[in-house]
């Protein structure tokens, strides 16, 4: 039985979703392999795995000027010194757990997995295989490194953008950002009637008593609201009996969720745009200032995919209009479906398989 390292962080939930849904479709199709999926900071220094986690919470909060400086200077320039500094002091260690492991390949679903696996390549000079899967739609250059054999990449847009800065059109492969296959088949129940929001990025401004209320009040739809782990929010929204609105916290079946959606109301993360594209499900997003997510943002604007709102205000405009004129969301959905007909989900496996050693 041969090895697969995916190495991914836990700055965010997306990355570690991306990299279930790779083990998942390698599982499904293949048992001939042992995938082990690993946080790259638990090896290079577990110490600085939950410092990195609150500094990028509160960075992304609270300090989004600080963060974009930092985002930028890593999207605008190769080698950027904020990764490198990490993987050249570290790299070596996981120079010994990929010795111990060894993997047949190795898959990043995170831009500082890329990096310390090309140094490793480039000191040691091993021959082990490096796929990297951009999981948000950009062309950052913190993605982009010698030694990657191929990328994974969300759209036709990135592949083009990344070709523009050098990167060999024969090893980028247009596949979407991978999600788990519960989420590649699409309800055509015509009897739809849930406003689905997950308010793990939203604030209690955005659903305030009064958004609530309003929301409530609603008898054409229905309102679900998942927290996730967000175990304070949940005890705040759960102090009011609601007849017409369901307050629910981490959940497992948030495909079945969307299965009975009208609109997905969420924060722009890239695997939850294509979890909605591959359930042709409309997205309402809350407007963001931060990096990644402004690209995630800029490509549901260009391909008509949903509405980007700034608060619960706007997002009960989107609730009254549809009451009035539901008909209105067959062109998202139009939308929604002819970029779903383009991915190649499956071929993330095939890409795969062609470079296991």
């Amino acid at each position: 039985m041969r090895n697969i390292l995916i190495l991914t962080a836990s700055f965010g939930m997306g990355h570690k979703s991306v990299s279930n849904a790779i083990k998942e479709q390698i599982e499904l199709k293949n048992q001939n392999f042992n995938v082990e999926i690993v946080d790259i900071l638990d090896i290079l220094n577990p110490a600085l795995k939950d410092v990195g986690s609150k500094i990028y919470y509160n960075l992304t909060e609270h300090y989004p000027v600080v963060y974009n400086t930092i985002y930028d200077i890593k999207k605008s320039n190769k080698n950027n010194i904020f990764d490198s500094l990490l993987c050249n002091t570290y790299y070596k260690k996981l120079y010994n757990y990929i010795n111990s492991f060894s993997p047949s390949l190795i898959i990043s679903t995170f831009p500082l997995c890329s990096c310390a696996v090309s140094k490793v390549k480039k000191e040691y000079g091993i021959n082990i295989k490096m796929v990297t899967v951009i999981t948000d739609i950009a062309d950052s250059w913190e993605w982009l490194y010698v030694g990657t054999d191929l990328y994974m990449v969300p759209s036709k847009d990135i592949k083009d953008k990344l070709i523009s800065k050098g990167i060999d059109k024969n090893i980028i492969e247009v596949t979407g950002i991978p999600v788990k296959n519960s989420f590649l088949s699409n309800s055509q129940k015509t009897d739809k009637n849930t406003l689905l929001i997950i308010a793990t990025g939203m604030t209690e401004n955005d659903l305030s008593d009064s958004v609530l209320n309003q929301l409530e009040n609603h008898s054409s739809l229905k309102t679900v609201v998942v927290t996730g782990r967000n175990q304070d929010l949940y005890a705040k929204l759960s102090l009011k009996l609601y007849k017409n609105i369901d307050i629910l916290g981490f959940v497992n079946n948030i495909d079945e969720l969307m299965d009975k959606a009208v609109f997905l109301v969420t924060k722009p993360g890239g695997i939850t745009v294509f979890e909605a594209i591959n359930k042709e499900l409309p997205l309402v997003v809350k407007d963001s200032k931060i990096g990644q997510e402004k690209g995630n943002i800029e490509f549901i604007k260009r391909n008509n995919l949903g509405i980007v709102i700034n608060d619960g205000n706007d997002l009960l405009k989107i609730v009254n209009d549809y009451a009035k004129n539901p008909h209105k969301t067959r062109k998202l959905c139009k939308n929604m479906r002819k970029i779903r007909r383009n991915l190649k989900p499956y071929k993330v496996l095939e890409c795969i398989l062609e470079n296991v050693n």
